[in-house]
């Protein structure tokens, strides 16, 4: 979930953003005003709409119904029979 500054003044962020200030520092060169993107908050993730399958479906329809939304991501089988859904690395994920 993208989160929002929504404060009334600016925001300063130190270089490594480990610390802030709400007014004017040396080393604090990330400023945030009303309303721009400040990061991203983990969500649990939920199915955007209704996810219906038919009679004599597969799981692997499902799978890719899942996949279709989310993207970057594949599922398999590996040697020893564990299943396995992730994201694919394509070195800007890794």
């Amino acid at each position: 979930m993208l989160v929002k500054y929504n404060g009334d003044k600016p925001i300063y962020f130190s270089h490594n953003f480990e610390s802030l200030s709400y007014s004017p520092i040396a080393g604090y060169e990330n400023v945030y005003t009303y309303g721009q993107d400040v990061g991203y908050k983990y969500t649990d993730f939920t199915y955007p709409g209704e996810l219906v399958l038919n009679a004599g479906d597969t799981v692997v329809t499902l799978l890719n119904k899942i996949i279709d939304v989310l993207g970057n991501y594949e599922f398999f089988y590996t040697i020893d029979g564990k299943f396995v859904f992730q994201q694919i690395k394509n070195y800007l994920n890794i």
